[in-house]
């Protein structure tokens, strides 16, 4: 069982909403929806978690897929979203995700769960994974953001910017932190990058392939 298995399964239990759990869809991702023509209009969601903003693209007329680690995830996503949609129990570091196939790719508070090396990597299989003139919506923390979180007042630094929680929810999960140049740096293969944050520290990045 992973340590998002654990938070969804206590969470189906009455347990707390824990961070995305208790959020609805970012305004950002509606406005960009709601103002760019999707050609395909093919989405792949990396951690899918309930399934909510896939979801919301099925209602705009979008075929959906989508990963997550938690099996518990991708049981309430199919649920929610019906046995037909494509999710996959897998870690998204060792999921092939098939090329040219996408033109929009969304992520939501999950890239950061690991080093920065293998987050780095993914990125890129990501860019190769949308169709030319695909769409990136994706989140990342930022390097200040460890230092304010209650989660982040007694972790572990276990590599440069990534911490490992000692308590919570999310005790022992990497999380990896990035300044403003290092999101610049990790997505430099995308075109008209747009970037903006919001009150807890998260980048959002949208970009074209």
């Amino acid at each position: 069982m992973t340590i998002w298995d654990q938070i969804y399964k206590n969470h189906q239990k009455g347990g707390s909403a824990w961070a995305t759990l208790s959020e609805g869809i970012d305004p950002r991702f509606i406005d960009l929806i709601g103002k760019t023509n999707f050609k395909l209009k093919s989405a792949f969601d990396i951690g899918c978690g309930t399934g909510k903003y896939l979801g919301y693209l099925q209602s705009k007329n979008f075929r959906v897929a989508g990963i997550d680690s938690s099996e518990t995830a991708i049981e309430i996503s199919k649920k929610f979203l019906g046995d037909s949609t494509d999710l996959v129990l897998a870690d998204m570091y060792d999921f092939k995700i098939p090329k040219n196939k996408y033109d929009l790719i969304l992520s939501v508070s999950t890239l950061h769960h690991g080093k920065k090396e293998r987050i780095n990597k993914l990125v890129k299989r990501i860019y190769d994974s949308l169709a030319t003139g695909g769409i990136i919506f994706i989140t990342l923390p930022d390097i200040k953001f460890n230092n304010k979180s209650n989660a982040f007042k007694d972790d572990k630094e276990i590599a440069p910017d990534t911490y490992l929680p000692l308590y919570g929810p999310e005790k022992g999960l990497p999380h990896s932190f990035f300044s403003r140049q290092e999101i610049d740096s990790i997505f430099s293969d995308f075109k008209g990058i747009e970037l903006s944050i919001d009150k807890i520290g998260r980048w959002f990045v949208v970009g074209t392939k």
